[in-house]
């Protein structure tokens, strides 16, 4: 059975009422969307019959929007199941006039680590066509290691006005199939772009290049933490192996603490700052104007901003991206005030409710302001925050060791060693190694 991932959803199906749906014909369906419901549910049960289902969806020649939509979905989930025998299957799909259905085909072979020459030939005749996602394809050829097609992508590379996204996977794409590491500059200058997706772009060429002299940069990117931490952990061991000085843990709680006034802004805002303004700013899906916003309101009149809080505090806490900002912005400002203190708890409480996924990005932050704020809260909820069962997400885990050893530092908490020596066998490496460092630097015989 497949894991369904943070941000499952749709409403529940079966493995039985799924495959039932498949063998449906479209005009019996209560609703057209009834296939692709079908086939995302499918990839919870990794098994012969949803496999079957899955190919014979991949099979259909209809030209209908419902199934095509559905058969882009189960090109991916085949994908994902490292399905060997959809591969001739995939394969035919790339002569498909959907550029979707090329795109997803193409990501799919590469998952599942196609060999097969004329596919690679196919993929390749396509990446110098602006028509499809030629980064998609660039990378997919790459990550199959298609070396036949290395002169087709060192066409696009060579080529000029191409976007940045093509550029960054033909760097990426040279490097892993040659060895050869070219225009690291241009990486870097691609981490400082205006646009936010492409700026993501540029940290996954960063890793897929293994650039890791850039991750200093890459840490310094106003783009989610995700993508930060995720070049972290893949690039960390190839800088371990460089740099036996490398401190990793600091890196990772860089990230966390994620302070506004070490991020590198990409463009800063100009005139005289309006603290509801700045407060609306955080509604945007740039992080760079939210990092923006938030160093501006560090400098504003705390009872101008606890004003402008509770004139807007029930539309604030709908949004989860303006959420994780505001946890951000309480813990780096001066919240002495009484009347913070309780909107500060009641944010904690919002995060933390069981009805939002574990992996929201404002949980780990939510932890970290709980240490500051309450101490006794932080206390109360410190086993069920290490607890791996209840706390799926390892950088909650992390975030409550790192609250514990600050709090122990400073005589506020103290613990028997065993619950330490518990998450030495954490299923996460860094909450395995901070656990490691607490032990060997605050249990000293």
């Amino acid at each position: 059975m497949m894991n369904s991932g943070p941000f499952d959803n749709l409403p529940p199906l079966s493995k039985s009422d799924a495959l039932r749906i498949l063998k449906t014909p479209i005009k019996d369906l209560a609703l057209s969307s009834d296939y692709y419901k079908a086939v995302f549910h499918l990839s919870k049960y990794y098994c012969s019959e949803s496999e079957k289902a899955l190919l014979d969806l991949v099979k259909s020649d209809s030209k209908e929007a419902s199934v095509l939509l559905a058969k882009r979905k189960a090109i991916e989930v085949l994908g994902r199941m490292k399905c060997k025998k959809a591969i001739p299957y995939i394969g035919k799909t790339l002569n498909s006039s959907d550029p979707f259905i090329v795109e997803n085909s193409a990501w799919a072979l590469q998952e599942i680590g196609c060999n097969n020459i004329d596919f690679h030939n196919c993929i390749g005749s396509l990446v110098d066509n602006p028509n499809h996602n030629q980064r998609v394809l660039i990378q997919s050829l790459a990550k199959m290691n298609a070396i036949t097609q290395l002169s087709k992508i060192e066409k696009v590379y060579y080529k000029e006005n191409i976007s940045p996204g093509i550029k960054g996977a033909s760097i990426a794409a040279i490097k892993i199939m040659t060895g050869k590491l070219i225009d690291t500059d241009l990486l870097r200058n691609y981490l400082d772009l205006n646009n936010q997706n492409d700026r993501q772009a540029a940290v996954q060429d960063v890793i897929d290049s293994q650039a890791y002299k850039l991750l200093d940069y890459v840490l310094k990117t106003p783009i989610s933490p995700f993508f930060r931490i995720r070049a972290l952990d893949l690039l960390w061991p190839k800088i371990q192996s460089e740099f036996l000085e490398f401190n990793i843990l600091d890196s990772i709680e860089f990230v966390l603490l994620d302070d506004p006034r070490k991020i590198r802004l990409v463009k800063n805002k100009i005139g005289t700052p309006d603290v509801n303004l700045l407060i609306h700013d955080l509604f945007s899906p740039d992080f760079n104007q939210c990092y923006a916003s938030l160093n501006l309101l560090l400098e504003q009149k705390p009872s101008e901003i606890l004003l402008a809080l509770e004139n807007n505090w029930d539309k604030l806490k709908k949004d989860y991206g303006v959420v994780y900002f505001l946890v951000i912005l309480f813990r780096y400002m001066d919240i002495h005030l009484l009347d913070f203190k309780k909107i500060g708890l009641e944010l904690i409480e919002h995060c933390l409710d069981q009805s939002w996924s574990p992996f929201m990005k404002f949980k780990p932050q939510a932890i970290l302001l709980s240490s500051q704020l309450d101490t006794n809260l932080f206390k109360t909820n410190f086993d069920n925050w290490l607890d791996e069962s209840i706390s799926p997400n390892w950088v909650c885990r992390y975030s409550a060791l790192m609250c514990y050893e600050r709090l122990i530092k400073n005589n506020k908490f103290n613990i028997k060693k065993d619950k330490i020596l518990e998450k030495k066998t954490d299923s996460n490496k860094f909450v395995r190694l901070k656990a490691k460092y607490i032990l060997e630097n605050l249990f000293v015989e």
